[in-house]
C-alpha cells in the first residue's frame, strides 16, 4: 500500500466557482482517451485546447442539470465526476448551440461535426427508462489507482441506491469495463463510435444485478 493511500479523501458537490478545476482534472485525465483523439484530433498540442473548450461546457451543463462531485485530499480537488439527473442526459437546442460556439473557436468544423456524430451515437443507446447519467469522471494523472475514483463511484452509487435510481454510462476504455462492473454495471451493448469501441452500461439500484437480455 502506497503512503497516499492512507490519506483521508473528502468527496462533496462542486460550487461553481470549483467548476474550473474539475474541468482541468478531466482534461488531464481524459486526454489521451481514444475518442477524444479520434474527435479532437492525435497533435497533443491541438487536442488539449479543444478538449479543455468541450469539457469546460459539459462540465457547466452537468452542473446545471444535474451535480459534479469532487473528491478532496488535504484541501486539494484531486478528482471529478459528473452525474446528470433523469430527463437532462439530451441537451436542448440552446444547450447544442453553446457547445457549438464553445468547439468552433479555433477549430476546424469538422471536429464539430465528429462531436455531433459522437454524441448523436451516445443518445440513440440512451435508455428511455428514467436514470441518472454518469460521467464524466477522472482523477489527477500522477493520483491514480489510489481508490479515488473509487471513492468517487461509491458515493455517486450510494446516491442513486437511496433514490432507488438507475444509473447509464458509457466508455471507450476497455480497462474501466472491470472497474464499473465492480460497482454493479453490466453491459447492455458493445459497438464502435466514430470506429473506437464503446461499451454502454447499466446499473439497477442496490447493484442488485441485471437479469435483462442485453439490448441490440
Amino acid at each position: 500500500m502506497h503512503s497516499s493511500d492512507k490519506i483521508p479523501t473528502c468527496i462533496r458537490a462542486l460550487t461553481p466557482d470549483e467548476l474550473h478545476g474539475a474541468a482541468d482534472i478531466l482534461v488531464r485525465g481524459m486526454l489521451d482517451n481514444p475518442l477524444h483523439v479520434r474527435v479532437f484530433g492525435n497533435d497533443i498540442n491541438e487536442r488539449r485546447p479543444r478538449l479543455a473548450r468541450f469539457l469546460g461546457q459539459l462540465v457547466a451543463y452537468v452542473h446545471a442539470n444535474g451535480r459534479v462531485m469532487g473528491a478532496y485530499r488535504q484541501g486539494e480537488l484531486v478528482g471529478a465526476l459528473g452525474m446528470i439527473k433523469p430527463g437532462h442526459c439530451r441537451p436542448g437546442l440552446a444547450d447544442k448551440v453553446h457547445f457549438a460556439r464553445a468547439i468552433l473557436h479555433g477549430t476546424p468544423p469538422i471536429t464539430l461535426l465528429r462531436v455531433q456524430r459522437w454524441l448523436a451515437a451516445w443518445a440513440r443507446n440512451d435508455p428511455d427508462a428514467p436514470h441518472w447519467h454518469i460521467g464524466p469522471l477522472a482523477v489527477q494523472p500522477a493520483l491514480r489507482r489510489q481508490g479515488i475514483g473509487r471513492r468517487l463511484m461509491t458515493d455517486c452509487t450510494a446516491q442513486l441506491d437511496t433514490r432507488k435510481a438507475m444509473a447509464w454510462l458509457e466508455t471507450d476504455l476497455d480497462i474501466n469495463v472491470a472497474f464499473y462492473r465492480s460497482l454493479g454495471f453490466v453491459v447492455v451493448r458493445q459497438e464502435p463510435v466514430l470506429g473506437v469501441p464503446t461499451w454502454f452500461m447499466r446499473r439497477l439500484p442496490d447493484g442488485g444485478g441485471d437479469a435483462a437480455p442485453a439490448e441490440q
